[in-house]
């Protein structure tokens, strides 16, 4: 393979300036030089775009080779695809298409950014764990209450618990899902419990579309049917702590057209 076809900026570089990347697909190892700066940005943006989706695995490749916030060349001082960087052994084609289905560089280093093991600075994974540890706080004082005062814990009350607790944040999975893993540590210390209710709604049907996409977003959808004149019903279950968002979303779409009511609590 050429490096032309491999693509991506060529020149000397201080391998002491970068960091390694390391994926591991169908049993194969591979490896790739970053920037950790550049890196650390570019998984800010990735982490932005996976709360914005239910699940982790709906961001697709295209969505990273096509974000304009993203530039894959100021990440990857080189697009060389590695067994082993130390000792510059580069990876065969066979392998890089049977793991990637291509052998394209930059298409690789996307696959890397989504998948790949990143060995950040210390300064760089302390900030990486605040931030994740910060969105757990604030999912957790949302959406549970103390079942002894039916009142939410304060954000403080939660981060002390966590402390007690010495729940260890993992920086390589997001936020919610570490939710069940904290609440489970913090119940030895403070009464805590997820709280959810349930929501019946009726959306016009001129706005039936874009709200059921907003709904899917916020809560588990557990009946759904539109009515002779296109209207959506719904019966949902959402944490309480969203309930307030989630109807202030769906009142700014539907102009105050929508209709709500509280099965239970």
């Amino acid at each position: 393979m050429s490096q032309q076809s491999r693509g991506g900026p060529k020149g000397n570089f201080d391998l002491g300036k970068f960091i390694i990347v390391k994926v591991r697909k169908k049993n194969l190892y591979f490896e790739m030089i970053a920037d950790p700066e550049e890196a650390w940005k570019a998984k800010q943006i990735i982490s932005d775009l996976r709360k914005q989706k239910k699940e982790e695995s709906e961001i697709e490749l295209d969505e990273i080779l096509h974000n304009s916030e993203i530039t894959l060349s100021d990440i990857y001082p080189t697009y060389d695809i590695f067994t082993n960087v130390k000792k510059a052994v580069r990876s065969n084609e066979e392998d890089l298409m049977g793991a990637f289905e291509t052998t394209e560089g930059r298409k690789v280093s996307a696959h890397f950014l989504l998948e790949g093991e990143f060995s950040w600075t210390q300064d760089q994974r302390q900030k990486w764990i605040e931030k994740k540890k910060k969105q757990i706080i604030t999912i957790l004082s949302r959406n549970c209450i103390n079942p002894q005062t039916k009142k939410p814990h304060p954000p403080k009350r939660i981060e002390k618990a966590m402390e007690e607790a010495k729940i260890s944040i993992n920086i390589d999975n997001t936020a919610e899902e570490q939710i069940d893993y904290v609440l489970k540590m913090i119940q030895v210390v403070i009464p805590i419990r997820m709280e959810t209710i349930t929501l019946a709604i009726k959306i016009p049907a001129l706005y039936a579309p874009k709200a059921y996409n907003t709904v899917d977003k916020y809560a588990q959808i557990k009946k759904s049917e539109y009515t002779n004149e296109g209207a959506w019903i719904g019966l949902v279950s959402l944490p309480a702590g969203l309930q307030m968002e989630l109807l202030e979303k769906l009142n700014k779409l539907t102009h105050g057209k929508m209709q709500s009511k509280l099965i239970n609590k």
